[in-house]
């Protein structure tokens, strides 16, 4: 059931240099892992009214959004924001949600597209779900990780977790290089066929490695995608 509520701004981080986030007090939002919210900063004012990924998962105990800041109205609006400040919410929505009943299931990542996937593999952890989780998370340098230290302790937590991050724009960087490939994809999942496939990000990569799964054969109703317009 979809609600309008109003919430107070109960913390405020910096995640990287370009995506901030804020937690909100929880109240009564009922959601499922991977569902969205209508997140409003000014009242009847479509320009600082954004659709958000809720990156927190139900079994925590506040509201996480994370945006990457720019220079549109409601992103402005929203790096000001401090605690005590009240945000207007309308939700849940969206249909990218996670299969509990899965036993294989890759995300696929890029950027700012990562707050669903924090959502789902929090609550998949928390569950203790018997569901083998990969995590394919491309950034153009390590800085722009988002959450990367809970990606850490998350895998120490659960056995079945695998976090492979991979850097586009930095030859330093000692771990996996490039974008996300075929050859990265099968070296990391080993039952194509019975596998459901997340993608979350910037539409062109959405775009992009949907077209590289269905090349490989994946079935269509295993590929799930969720575009992240309007940066």
């Amino acid at each position: 059931m979809i609600q309008n509520l109003e919430l107070p701004v109960i913390e405020v981080n910096q995640e990287t240099p370009t995506i901030k986030s804020i937690k909100l007090e929880k109240n009564s939002l009922g959601y499922k892992p991977g569902q969205y919210a209508i997140v409003e900063l000014e009242t009847g004012d479509e320009e600082n009214t954004h659709p958000l990924s809720i990156a927190s998962s139900p079994t925590e105990d506040f509201l996480l959004f994370s945006t990457k800041i720019s220079e549109s109205s409601f992103k402005k609006k929203y790096s000001q924001l401090k605690i005590g400040d009240k945000v207007k919410i309308k939700g849940p929505m969206g249909m990218f949600v996670l299969r509990e009943d899965a036993k294989n299931i890759v995300f696929l990542g890029g950027g700012i597209g990562i707050t669903p996937f924090r959502d789902m593999i929090k609550y998949a952890t928390d569950k203790k779900l018997q569901i083998k989780l990969t995590l394919m998370y491309s950034n153009r340098v390590p800085a722009e990780i988002c959450y990367r230290g809970e990606w850490d302790l998350w895998q120490k937590q659960n056995p079945n977790l695998k976090v492979i991050n991979t850097i586009t724009d930095d030859p330093s960087w000692q771990g996996r290089k490039g974008r996300i490939s075929e050859q990265m994809i099968k070296e990391f999942c080993s039952d194509l066929n019975n596998t459901l496939f997340y993608i979350c990000g910037p539409p062109a990569m959405v775009e992009g490695l949907s077209q590289l799964l269905k090349l490989m054969n994946i079935p269509q109703q295993n590929i799930k995608i969720e575009k992240f317009a309007g940066y």
